[in-house]
């Protein structure tokens, strides 16, 4: 099974319930109450703050909930117990999920269900969170958002993009109870909360470089300075052939690849080139057989083709869509395309939770502003007192309208997700009477 499989299940667990009149379109109604800001203005935090925080690895307890719950056939859902444990390891400081030594030595074939099982763990703290905020408990119901929100964050010092992209879901799955708390009468205005949030909030730096790491730990016997035997060779072709069985390739054998490769000269002597080029001595690249060339210089365009995606990971969302689009995919793909991370679909998710957690310091403004001015909303967003986010996705300022009582905030989607209702994000916003 391909391990992409893995990140498309995570990225489908992103997806929101829609209105059934507006197919492309996710319509999230909201109803609040003028509220100021609180005094001091950082009273309340979504994450743990240092005075909240202890010396220690958080993920050896997460695992040791799971674990337990695992053995516990009596319920699905967490106790009460485990919940509080998961708190306090919410609020330990050195997360070390300890998986470096095998990521080097497992390549794609690494095994990472513990972090699957983690939004199991992070739907029982929504669970409890949804109860506090039908209990109006707000204060409760905030403790738990931190709690949520420290868990996701945990997960972008995992050394894969799976993990990161696990880390925003559940972080997704906490900004659903958020937003029932912000409904509540006397629920804090958390503007300058939201604010102060980490941007991005899920980082995917380590993810990357760890994608970067798997590849290459299965190419380790692939040598870059010596002639490779007959017999080394075969034994690579062999473990192609199993890494390429995982992914579906269509590829019959790639010993049948080769052959059609090094069975043309000219390609040969153009593949020796281009590893000069690359910075390989001449009477060394001469010395290689062809079998060896052929697959260096295939790595070498692997290389090439995943990095004009990678350089641009930290670009805005809008800049990085618009180069995207010009990276020309080579005339025939690398054997080992199939290893290219889905990066962009990556990074709309990524930009998708920065743009929601954008939205919502919005309607916050529009409370303050209500606050100001006897419950009513402004007529534009210029109006409003405090900054405001720009979307991701287009580097200028959200949409907006002022319909009679109720404003319309909208999202806009990244290039290629136009008709996709997740990310045509609708608010409609009303002040409580």
């Amino acid at each position: 099974m391909r391990r992409w499989f893995c990140c498309c299940a995570v990225l489908a667990v992103l997806a929101l319930p829609i209105r059934a009149d507006e197919a492309n379109e996710t319509v999230i109604q909201v109803t609040v109450s003028p509220m100021r800001a609180p005094k001091p203005a950082l009273r309340y935090t979504l994450l743990p703050e240092l005075k909240e925080m202890n010396p220690g690895n958080p993920i050896p307890n997460y695992l040791k909930i799971l674990v337990d719950q695992e053995q516990s056939s009596q319920t699905e859902s967490f106790s009460p117990a485990a919940l509080r444990l998961a708190d306090w390891a919410a609020r330990l400081d050195s997360p070390d999920w300890e998986i470096l030594p095998k990521l080097k030595t497992d390549g794609v074939g690494l095994l990472i269900p513990d972090v699957q099982k983690l939004r199991s763990l992070a739907t029982g703290f929504q669970e409890r969170f949804r109860s506090e905020v039908a209990q109006g408990r707000v204060e409760d119901g905030l403790r738990t958002a931190k709690s949520m929100f420290a868990l996701a964050r945990h997960l972008r010092t995992h050394p894969t993009l799976i993990g990161g992209l696990v880390g925003i879901a559940i972080a997704f799955v906490t900004i659903d109870p958020l937003e029932q708390l912000i409904q509540q009468p006397n629920c804090p205005n958390l503007y300058w909360a939201l604010t102060n949030l980490p941007r991005p909030f899920i980082s995917l730096d380590k993810g990357m470089e760890g994608e970067r790491l798997l590849i290459q730990s299965e190419f380790k016997e692939l040598d870059y300075h010596t002639p490779m035997t007959p017999a080394q060779i075969a034994k690579l072709v062999r473990h192609i052939d199993l890494l390429l069985a995982m992914e579906n390739r269509p590829h019959s054998t790639t010993r049948q690849w080769l052959d059609k490769h090094t069975q043309d000269k000219a390609q040969v002597q153009a593949a020796r080139a281009r590893l000069v080029d690359f910075g390989l001595a001449e009477e060394q690249v001469a010395r290689f057989p062809a079998d060896q060339v052929i697959l260096l210089d295939d790595v070498r365009g692997y290389e090439t083709y995943r990095d004009d995606f990678m350089k641009l990971m930290n670009l805005p969302d809008w800049e990085l869509d618009r180069l995207a689009v010009q990276i020309k995919r080579p005339k025939e793909p690398p054997l080992f395309d199939a290893f290219v991370p889905a990066i962009l679909k990556v990074r709309h998710a990524q930009g998708r939770l920065e743009q929601r957690i954008a939205l919502l310091r919005h309607v916050e403004a529009l409370r303050l502003y209500a606050a100001d001015h006897a419950g009513k909303l402004p007529a534009k967003l210029a109006d409003v007192p405090v900054p405001l986010p720009h979307d991701p996705f287009t580097g200028k300022p959200f949409r907006y309208r002022l319909a009679g009582e109720t404003a319309h905030l909208y999202g806009t989607p990244p290039r290629g997700e136009e008709k996709n209702a997740g990310y045509n994000i609708h608010y409609e916003i009303t002040i409580r009477k």
